[in-house]
C-alpha cells in the first residue's frame, strides 16, 4: 500500500454545479482518506495514481481538476493541518524513498 496526496480544485462548487461534492467526500471517506486541508485529502491504498484520477473522475463536474502524487517518509511538512493529519501519519506511515 502506499500514501497519496489527493488535491482537487472543484471549477464550479460555488456556481450551479451538476455534481454533488458530497458524493466525493463520502467516497474518499469510504476508502479511509483523511483530509488535511480544504480541498487536500490523504489516502492510503494499493493503486496508482492514474486509478485513483480515474476513479474519482466519476465523483466530480468534467473541467474539475484532479492531482494525485505519493507521499514518503520524510518528504512533507505542514503547518495548521487539520485535525488529525499527525495521527492518520502514524496510522498510515509513508513508504521510505
Amino acid at each position: 500500500m502506499s500514501v497519496y496526496l489527493i488535491a482537487y480544485d472543484l471549477v464550479e462548487e460555488k456556481k450551479n454545479a451538476q455534481i454533488d461534492y458530497q458524493r466525493l467526500w463520502d467516497e474518499l471517506r469510504r476508502l479511509g482518506a483523511h483530509r488535511t486541508q480544504l480541498s487536500t485529502w490523504l489516502i492510503n491504498v494499493t493503486n496508482t495514481p492514474q486509478e485513483l484520477v480515474e476513479h474519482f473522475r466519476d465523483f466530480v463536474d468534467h473541467n474539475d481538476r484532479i492531482w494525485v502524487t505519493k507521499v514518503f517518509r520524510g518528504e512533507r511538512w505542514f503547518v495548521n493541518a487539520m485535525a488529525g493529519t499527525n495521527k492518520w501519519l502514524e496510522a498510515n506511515p509513508p513508504e521510505p524513498r
